[in-house]
This record gives structure tokens, sequence and C-alpha cells, in this order.
């Protein structure tokens, strides 16, 4: 136990996934690692075409968040969790899996609070205190070989000083308390349950908790380029429609910043 936080259990994250109908029990429990998902990865060399391998840490030191951010998990303070899938286990285009895996932990996270949004493509948000939106997560998607590495990254216990900006928050600083070990089966589970049951209106489950769409923003795009419009809508590759002075404008990548919010 470091700072008074539990490390986790691997027995209890089983015992939680046996009170589901989960069929994905192959969970490595680490430490510390310098990335789950390049453990899953490494893991995938010794696997089968169709096999589903999780990997979580205690503790993360190098993660990577969305165009190559660093993203670390202190010791006991969050979950680092790394799925890797088959692709051919997704009815949706590859582009689309970081909103529907984005869905999934929203419906998790919505049995303790209903502040949870999603920012576009792949930001896990909550409405703060003060009604401001603040990022305690995220979902980075790799393609390797047949299979889709999928690390979500969850700050569950951080301390104010421990957080990497003042845009940042964890969910026990917003008074939202989850067991660790719960919450990373109940993410497996409800990913697994999505796949089997691909609504084909995901679309519209991602615009009920998505803090971006019929917003005004600004999008920074890989080219530094600035673009400014509406947040209209998604489509089934996952990409973001802006209404602009130009037109509609299709973004497939991109950091979005919101100049005016969802009107109430």
């Amino acid at each position: 136990m470091k700072r008074g936080r539990a490390a986790l259990d691997p027995a209890l994250i089983l015992s939680e996934l046996a009170k589901t109908s989960s069929t994905w029990r192959d969970i490595d429990v680490f430490a510390q690692v310098t990335s789950t998902n390049d453990v899953a990865i490494a893991r995938l060399g010794n696997a089968g075409p169709d096999a589903v391998l999780a990997v979580t840490a205690d503790e993360q030191i190098k993660g990577r968040g969305r165009l190559q951010r660093e993203w670390s998990s202190p010791v006991g303070a969050g979950i680092a969790l790394s799925l890797a899938i088959p692709v051919s286990r997704f009815a949706c285009q590859v582009s689309a899996i970081p909103l529907l895996v984005g869905i999934a932990t929203q419906v998790c996270l919505a049995k303790v609070c209903d502040s949870v949004r999603l920012k576009w493509p792949n930001d896990l948000m909550i409405i703060s205190q003060d009604q401001s939106l603040k990022k305690f997560g995220g979902i980075l998607v790799q393609l390797h070989g047949n299979h889709v590495v999928i690390g979500i990254g969850i700050n569950t216990h951080l301390t104010q000083e421990e957080l990497p900006t003042e845009f940042a928050t964890s969910l026990s600083l917003e008074k939202v308390y989850v067991t660790r070990e719960a919450l990373i089966a109940d993410i497996i589970h409800e990913v697994e349950n999505s796949l089997q049951s691909l609504a084909s209106d995901w679309i519209s489950q991602y615009q009920e908790v998505s803090c971006t769409l019929l917003s005004q923003v600004n999008v920074t795009l890989a080219n530094d380029r600035i673009v400014t419009g509406f947040a209209a809508r998604v489509l089934t590759s996952g990409a973001l429609v802006l209404e602009t002075l130009e037109g509609e404008i299709e973004v497939t990548s991109g950091d979005v910043v919101q100049v005016r919010s969802q009107p109430n």
C-alpha cells in the first residue's frame, strides 16, 4: 500500500468478472508497467488469432495518449487497462472504435455518476462541481496485426497535486467513488457486451452523452490548422462533421476546444 492506496487485487477483479456474463477472463495484473498497451502487444506474440487479452497495472509510468502524449498513472491512483481484441469482433469501422468504447465506459460510470460525458474523439469528461468540463480519462486504439489494442486510462484517486493540468480531474476529486477492481471488470464486460449487441443507433447513443456535438468548436488539425465550426454530428466512421462558413467539413483527427457549450 502506498499513499494509503491499496494495490489492485487480481482475485477481486476475477471475482467481479464472475458476477457478469463476460467470457473475457484472460487478464494479467502488474504492479508497474511502462505501458499496458505495450505489454498487451507483447503478449499477442504468443496468442492465437482469436485470443482476447486484458492487461492492467497499479502504476503506469510511460503510457501514451492520443498524438503520442504521455499518460501516466501513479500507484493506486487510477485505472490503466488495455484490451487486445480481434478486429473481426467489431461490426463497426476501426476508426469508430474509440467512440464505441467511450459509450461502453460511460455506461459503466453512469451507474455511479450522471455527469460523465464524451469529448470527441476519445476523452472522458465530467461536469465538475463548478459546471466546467474536466478530463478524467481517455481512450487510445492501436492496430496490431489482426487485433486492436484498446488502452483505457481513468483517473480514479489522483489528488489535486498529482493532476497533469488545471483542466484535469479525478473521480474522487469530483466526489465519485469507485472500486477499481469492480470498474475494471464492468468495463471489460460492457465492451464485450457492446460487440455482441452493437446497436444500429449507436450514433444516437453517442450524441446523448457527447459534450462536443451541438457546440461551437475550434479544432486543431494535424497540420496545426485551426478550423472553427458547429459540431453537427458524427458519421459511422467516427468522423466529426463541422458546419463552417465554407460548408461542411469531415474531421477524422484533431484537438477540440469548445467555444460555446451545448444549449440547455
